[in-house]
């Protein structure tokens, strides 16, 4: 299954406020290697077992994931190469916590399509007793 990838970059400008006119800037182009990369690593996740007709009951909630994902992403890049707060004489701004609340948004989503997701790391075993 391949996630539309419109729709994965519909969903992130919803979340990041990104305009849609900035169409060949290096801002747009770090915005669609993100979507791309997420809707890839997203795909990754899926559960073989789907059937096609679970894949697209899915896929809305998948595309969303993808963009949540992205947009997480972007804000980590953006806290990685500014600094987070800057003093000019007694005024001091401070950036706010964009990054934990985006990955809050991205755990809501996951939640959302988690039945649709391999979940790594999980093993389950059968423990026997013996008296």
């Amino acid at each position: 299954m391949e996630l539309d990838l419109a729709v994965v970059k519909q969903e992130f400008a919803r979340f990041s406020g990104e305009a849609a006119d900035e169409e060949g800037t290096e801002r747009e182009a770090l915005c669609a290697a993100l979507c791309a990369q997420c809707a890839r690593q997203v795909q990754g996740r899926l559960r073989s077992c789907l059937t096609e007709e679970e894949l697209q009951e899915w896929e809305a909630g998948l595309e969303v994931l993808a963009a949540a994902q992205a947009f997480y992403q972007l804000l980590l890049t953006e806290e990685a190469v500014t600094p987070q707060s800057i003093t000019a004489g007694e005024v001091k701004l401070t950036q706010g916590g964009g990054s934990e609340r985006a990955a809050l948004l991205v755990e809501e989503k996951r939640r959302a399509v988690a039945s649709a997701l391999e979940e790594p790391g999980f093993y389950f075993s059968q423990v026997r007793w013996k008296p």
